[in-house]
């Protein structure tokens, strides 16, 4: 196998870091992952995934891009109890105020706690040569040479004590709060352009026991607001033989802190199947809520200059509304763009420089898909404001015509399922026919 470089760093232990790091150690001999938390066992979210309680989708897109860096890791998950369950079989999906019709078109999934999937992805990644793990560390900076290559990370401890590890390449996987465009700034270079808009989501979750059969004939309910209605929710089932509940909503400050309120809260919500099943189920653990206030996409595509041997990854480049469940499907297919990258590279000896441009350029339109899919809808919304798109008015409409078409029109089904999962463009839905009939479908609601 080719190599690029010795050494690569990643800071952040998310599904971005994961899958960086299993991308990376393809083409370097050595992959070290720093991280602010301590290994664990990962019976639990741990505190630097503030939203870890929650449910989190990993969709087809997401789930063939780790299997393509990890062969073999959803049969792991499958082997440490996921689910899985057929999309368009088993959910019943409402969706922006249109029951999504049930045909069998083959998309299935793994459903999870986020801290099953993290502990099963670390796990086989620790199995691949030369990847470790360095908990107890909080990225601080970047250590550079004197031309500004960045050659390592500063990391402290929690007593403070601050090191440098080098680094051929480094990789920030840190999240929304991550700090390379105030760094960068504060080195002397231009400002990275930044898209964002005020989403106000936040989410209330809990697991529950219930009945295995309290949604039959189906295995997962997702409501999804039509606007101007803020309230919906998320019914999974996990692993353990319990199911995982996220009611959430927008712009809304009382959140419920107890089962009751979860109740009351799931009364307001258009379909009444959410509160008739949490009244068939009883609390299995501690209520938590988490807020999202905005989503951004930090436009690295555009810096006219970027210091060599730094990359940015995941919710570091775009952290988008929970609500649409592309976060992790994002970043692992940003993580196997740059794994062809990196090997393509490595085949044709051009190294590690320019590289970031490049990557840069490969991760946009991935991030566009998903960012452009939630703002439009995001902008349905009167009290969301910031940068959002022209052509939501025209654009809402169309994709109200689209789900009152699916019933009748497998085909269309399987393609608008196929751009919700990542594994399709959206291109395939905005054919001249296909809008043609969207816009006369729109026109009868």
């Amino acid at each position: 196998m080719d190599r690029i470089g010795k050494t690569a760093v990643v800071a952040g232990r998310s599904m971005a870091g994961l899958g960086a790091a299993a991308a990376l150690s393809k083409s370097f001999e050595n992959v070290l992952i720093v991280d602010r938390d301590e290994v664990s066992d990962g019976l639990d979210a741990r505190p630097g995934i503030g939203q870890g309680h929650h449910v989190h989708n990993l969709l087809k897109g997401g789930e063939l891009a780790i299997e393509h860096l990890l062969p073999g890791a959803t049969q792991d998950l499958l082997g440490a109890g996921a689910v899985t369950f057929n999309q368009s079989v088993d959910t019943r999906f409402f969706d922006h105020g249109e029951r999504v019709p049930n045909h069998d078109i083959g998309f299935v999934n793994v459903s999870a706690t986020r801290w099953l999937m993290e502990k099963v992805v670390r796990e086989r990644l620790m199995r691949e040569p030369g990847v470790s793990v360095l908990g107890g560390r909080t990225f601080q900076d970047f250590a550079t040479d004197a031309d500004g290559r960045v050659t390592g990370l500063v990391a402290s401890t929690a007593e403070g004590t601050r090191a440098t590890i080098s680094a051929d390449l480094v990789v920030d996987c840190t999240g929304r709060g991550s700090r390379t465009r105030s760094l960068l700034s504060g080195r002397g270079y231009d400002e990275t352009p930044e898209f964002k808009i005020n989403v106000g989501v936040s989410y209330t979750s809990a697991l529950v026991d219930a009945p295995a059969d309290a949604l039959a004939p189906h295995r997962m309910l997702v409501v999804l607001p039509n606007p101007p209605l803020k309230r919906g929710v998320f019914i999974s089932p996990v692993e353990g033989g319990r199911w995982l509940v996220s009611l959430h909503t927008r712009f809304e400050k009382d959140l419920p802190k107890t089962y009751e309120e979860m109740l009351a809260f799931a009364a307001g919500v258009e379909v009444p199947d959410v509160h008739a099943f949490l009244k068939t189920a009883t609390l299995a653990g501690p209520i938590r809520s988490y807020q999202k206030p905005e989503a951004t996409w930090r436009r690295f595509d555009k810096v006219s200059r970027f210091p060599e041997g730094l990359l940015v990854l995941g919710d570091a480049i775009t952290s988008f509304n929970p609500v649409y469940g592309q976060g992790m499907s994002v970043a692992l297919l940003q993580a196997r763009a740059l794994d062809d990258l990196l090997r393509a590279r490595a085949s044709d000896g051009r190294g590690l420089e320019g590289i970031a441009q490049e990557f840069f350029k490969a991760a946009v339109p991935i991030s566009r898909e998903a960012w452009n899919a939630s703002t439009l809808v995001d902008a349905a919304y009167e009290e969301v404001t910031g940068d959002t798109q022209p052509g939501a008015a025209t654009a809402i409409p169309i994709m109200r015509g689209i789900r009152a078409l699916l019933a009748d029109d497998p085909a269309l089904h399987r393609d608008y399922l196929g751009v919700s999962q990542m594994v399709n463009p959206s291109a395939v839905l905005l054919t001249p026919e296909r809008i043609g009939r969207a816009m006369e479908a729109a026109a009868k609601l």
